[in-house]
């Protein structure tokens, strides 16, 4: 669950036009009952708007002209006091705003741009006070006033966090923070996909792979289900908090029967009751949905389609469950493909109506049910996709853990953990700190189709990831090179310890981390990185690099005569040729790479014709429209002209 440090109800906002007509502004969710409580009003002209609605922006622009003409009038009464005074108050105004922004502790829209990169359609609401305007940015209004105590609600109506409206995204100025149950949740179900993979080494099989990738789907599914609805809504009460507690035991008991899901034996089979568990959170999270519709109209258009899209590949997992194998297949993966993309029908439909769709009555529909569309929170899902991440790489490392049986032994065994490890690290490396630095624009600002592919590029990803992992801790415990005796082991990771390891296991592996690789090559090109003129190799060749990369690894499998130390070793030189290659390229010719960084020149070009240079050269000095400037002629050699 994510929540903001402050209360997110927002209070309606009050000015008064020059007529005297009271104007209140008010959050989309709140604007019924406003308009109900002052509709009897007859002593006082009242009027209530939307937020950020062109009404409001109609009504400010109104009485802005009205205190422009007052402004003008008081300066010609007054004349030079008048100035002098402006002067003194814009003063004053600037100091304001200066101990505004000392005593502010939120993070507002301006470090969101920093890190995200700048949507010029973004608008910021306050939770608390409220902005000046429909394009307020602030994250708090100053105020001397105590902050009020918190309490815990047990059901509190749900509120949106940040929504889409006529082309516009509203959102609170304040940056959301993800809170420790959430954390909770993500440790949980990193143990649980590590337990799911870790069964695949032991018998290592198409078999094996094919259970493993349908229980990961359906688990990430879940995991996905809960991320996004907490990142849509602000919820903070005690019913929510069960409705997570609920959906995790769902995944809990899910988790107990993935290993017998697809036995052969009718006796030991557990298909069903996985299927049972499954849609028991799947179902739940529907209804979570439609509960919202009804308490929250604004956004009743879109927990429509999600109650339709939960509903629809339920009943064809239900239909699996009387199919025999390998006809349940069919169904399986058709279910799987309209829980992953069924709610792109739905986002399908919301952007034609906003771009194509305007003159069709079709698309007035569609623009009418889709008015305002829940958004998702930037902040809340990187921070939580970072954090995930983080957990599934460092919980690998866990997995290649053992035991000596005594003495002081460094042996192969010993090094092809390390070796894990340092693969781990530099996989960390590439993701965070190499992927993740330098954004111009994030994935999910930059457009809804880079966004799309950040997301759905985390799943081969982390399945790869995690595939490799299971079989590193075989090829770890193989005795199959020198200094690797199996004695030196305590149990039971003596009894796991063999002299040799089938072609499976190179095939999950080696592949595994191709895979895996090749997906973080997705997310990269998702993103928009910053490119200083002076870039020594620019992002496409070292994105070329990983490809070429990823080849290889596809196809060292084939190569039978490597052993477990030389196949490791394989992978982690390539691993590191990637990591160099990137931070190498990475750089600047102009910042040394010992010493001081002074960060990378940025070069500025322009392009401008010789008639327009003699346009700008012989226009009189106060020809309106056109600039003034001098010109310069340089010689070769010459860098300025001062």
């Amino acid at each position: 669950m994510s929540t903001t440090p402050t209360g997110r109800r927002r209070r309606p906002q009050e000015f008064t036009l020059p007529d005297g007509k009271k104007v209140i502004v008010s959050l989309p969710e709140d604007i019924d009952a406003l308009r109900r409580k002052y509709s009897n009003n007859q002593e006082l002209q009242t009027e209530v708007v939307i937020q950020g609605s062109t009404e409001h922006a109609n009504y400010l622009q109104q009485s802005r002209e009205h205190h422009e003409r007052r402004k003008e009038a008081l300066r010609s009464r007054h004349g030079p006091a008048f100035d002098e005074w402006e002067d003194v108050n814009d003063q004053l105004n600037s100091v304001t705003a200066e101990l505004e922004r000392l005593s502010n502790q939120q993070s507002g829209l301006g470090s969101n741009f920093g890190k995200f990169g700048f949507d010029a359609a973004m608008r910021a609401y306050d939770s608390e006070h409220g902005g000046d305007g429909p394009g307020s940015s602030s994250a708090s209004v100053f105020s001397e006033e105590a902050r009020p105590a918190e309490t815990t609600k047990l059901f509190k109506k749900p509120v949106v966090k940040q929504w889409f409206h006529r082309g516009l995204l509203w959102r609170a100025s304040e940056q959301t923070e993800v809170m420790a149950i959430e954390l909770f949740f993500d440790l949980l179900y990193v143990g649980i996909i590590h337990t799911n993979g870790e069964h695949m080494t032991e018998e290592p099989n198409g078999y094996e792979l094919l259970r493993f990738s349908v229980t990961f789907i359906m688990s990430w599914k879940v995991w996905t289900d809960i991320t996004l609805t907490l990142s849509w809504f602000e919820s903070d009460d005690v019913f929510t908090r069960l409705e997570i507690l609920f959906m995790i035991a769902c995944l809990l008991a899910f988790t107990t029967n993935m290993i017998n899901s697809f036995s052969e034996d009718p006796s030991t089979n557990t298909y069903v009751q996985l299927v049972a568990y499954y849609l028991a959170a799947r179902i739940f999270a529907a209804l979570h949905f439609a509960i919202t519709a009804f308490t929250l109209p604004m956004v009743k258009g879109v927990m429509i389609c999600n109650v339709f899209n939960i509903l629809v590949p339920a009943a064809l997992w239900i239909a699996s469950i009387h199919v025999e194998m390998p006809a349940r297949l069919g169904l399986i993966w058709t279910a799987i493909a309209l829980d992953l993309f069924g709610s792109g029908i739905s986002t399908s439909l919301f952007r034609w109506a906003r771009s194509h769709g305007q003159d069709s009555r079709l698309g007035a529909r569609l623009n009418r049910f889709f008015e305002f569309y829940p958004a998702m929170n930037i902040e809340h899902r990187v921070e939580r996709m970072n954090a995930f991440v983080s957990l599934v790489l460092g919980y690998s490392v866990v997995s290649i853990l053992f035991q000596s049986g005594g003495g002081y032994s460094i042996n192969a065994f010993l090094g092809k953990a390390v070796m894990g490890l340092v693969q781990a690290f530099i996989f960390n490396w590439i993701y965070f700190d190499v992927d993740g630095k330098n954004l111009n624009l994030h994935a999910i600002r930059r457009s809804a189709n880079t966004a799309i592919l950040w997301q759905f590029a985390h799943l081969p990803f982390i399945m790869g990831y995690i595939v490799a992992t299971s079989a590193l801790t075989t090829l770890v415990l193989a005795s199959d090179v020198a200094d690797a005796n199996p004695a030196e082991l305590a149990e039971p990771y003596s009894a796991h310890s063999e002299d040799h390891f089938g072609n499976a296991v190179r095939f999950f592996y080696c592949q595994g981390l191709a895979i895996a690789l090749l997906s973080m090559t997705a997310i990269s090109l998702s993103h928009d990185h910053r490119a200083p003129a002076t870039l020594r190799w620019a992002k496409r060749y070292r994105l070329a690099n990983r490809v070429a990369v990823c080849i290889i690894m596809f196809l060292l499998p084939l190569a039978h005569s490597l052993d477990s130390l030389e196949l490791i070793g394989t992978t982690l030189g390539l691993s590191a040729w990637v990591l160099i290659v990137e931070l190498f390229g990475d750089s600047c010719t102009d910042d040394p790479f010992i010493g001081e960084k002074e960060g990378c020149h940025v070069r500025y070009l322009a392009r401008c014709s010789k008639k327009d240079m003699e346009k700008v050269a012989l226009a009189e000095p106060d020809a309106p429209g056109v600039r003034n400037a001098d010109v310069f002629e340089l010689d070769r050699h010459d860098k300025t002209a001062v």
